[in-house]
């Protein structure tokens, strides 16, 4: 606080001046009102005067945009989750056939697994510090950011259970409702319309209601078990983390496999791979060692990623040869099927007479 303006409140009070007069010296002389303010209390009490709750303010438009945008991350990823879990259960063969869809179905999950495990969390935690705060300064409920953006939240869940309503019954008309098409309708019903009643309510109660607690609690105990559902059903779908780097390692063989198998088909026909009437120009390279000397495309990996060992390399003949690997897990794909192997111990075999690369 400033130093003259402090000794000279003092030595107004000395002289007998009261409050008003004090002031009207002090605003005339060019002072402002909050200084003055500031100056009197610091002078009279003992302690400062208690700042009132932001109600309204920055703080409480941080925290309330942030809980919403947290609650809209964690619903879509859910709702992208059960998605496609319904697609899992009820394939459609006349869509979903296509190579790569299943691994595209999964990379999908591990994104929406991730957002609703950082989102979640971020909301439930948010959600209950404002509760908290509206618990202790009840007009916190009557907030203008808060109203705002339940209102807006509202909107848009009545706007999302309209549509799928209207798609319902679309279909229903048109006389094509499928299982798959069914759940993910209830899905939508399920996770908009228990956001859509919760915070519609919550607007027609008070925090300090034992039927506001009531609904908070059940909302709490609803929202975690969806989310715990969503988040272990897709872990189960892609596996474990260590179950995952498994995978990666396998893909990894195979790549590598594929390309010592491109590269040795290379040298054979000295880089006329593919040609219908080319003729072998050189042999079999003797070792791995020796296929990665003669690439003249890609660098080779020839040991394993995981353990380090190389890889199997057998001739069997002038044009005939395996390349045999240890794998992890099984792999089953509808595409590439010429890759597909077993868990553990498995071999490809090659024929360079044929100049067709796999």
């Amino acid at each position: 606080m400033n130093q003259e303006l402090s000794t000279f409140i003092a030595h107004a009070r000395k002289k007998g001046m009261d409050h008003a007069t004090i002031r009207m010296l002090l605003l005339s002389a060019g002072w402002r009102e909050k200084d003055i303010a500031e100056a009197m209390t610091e002078e009279s009490l003992d302690m400062p005067v208690p700042l009132p709750p932001d109600t309204g303010g920055a703080r409480d438009a941080f925290f309330h945009l942030l809980m919403f945008v947290a609650l809209y991350t964690s619903v879509i990823s859910m709702i992208v989750l059960f998605f496609n879990y319904i697609n899992i259960l009820f394939p459609d063969p006349a869509t979903e056939t296509y190579a790569g869809y299943y691994d595209g179905q999964l990379t999908s999950i591990r994104w929406s697994i991730a957002a609703v495990i950082v989102s979640f969390p971020l909301f439930f935690w948010l959600a209950r510090i404002l509760l908290k705060e509206m618990q202790r300064h009840i007009e916190k409920a009557a907030s203008g950011v808060r109203r705002w953006l339940t209102y807006l939240t509202l909107f848009v869940t009545a706007a999302a259970l309209m549509g799928d309503v209207i798609t319902l019954v679309y279909y229903l008309l048109n006389g094509e409702l499928s299982t798959r098409f069914f759940l993910k309708v209830l899905i939508i019903l399920i996770l908009a319309g228990c956001g859509f009643v919760y915070y519609f309510l919550s607007l027609r109660t008070t925090p300090l209601k034992a039927k506001e607690k009531k609904l908070n609690a059940t909302f709490a105990w609803i929202s975690i078990a969806i989310a715990i559902i969503a988040v272990v059903w897709g872990i189960i779908l892609v596996g474990s983390p260590s179950t995952q780097r498994a995978r990666q390692f396998d893909d990894r063989r195979v790549e590598d496999l594929r390309t010592i198998s491109n590269e040795i088909l290379n040298t054979v026909y000295q880089g006329k791979t593919g040609i219908p009437d080319a003729r072998p120009v050189n042999p079999l390279p003797k070792t791995l060692a020796d296929a990665a000397a003669q690439a003249t495309y890609q660098k080779l990996t020839i040991n394993d990623p995981e353990t380090g060992n190389p890889y199997v390399y057998t001739i069997q003949n002038a044009t005939h040869y395996q390349l045999c690997a240890s794998f992890n897990a099984v792999r089953d794909q509808s595409y590439d099927i010429f890759w597909n192997h077993p868990a553990g111990q498995h071999c490809y075999s090659f024929d360079v007479s044929s100049n067709v690369t796999k």
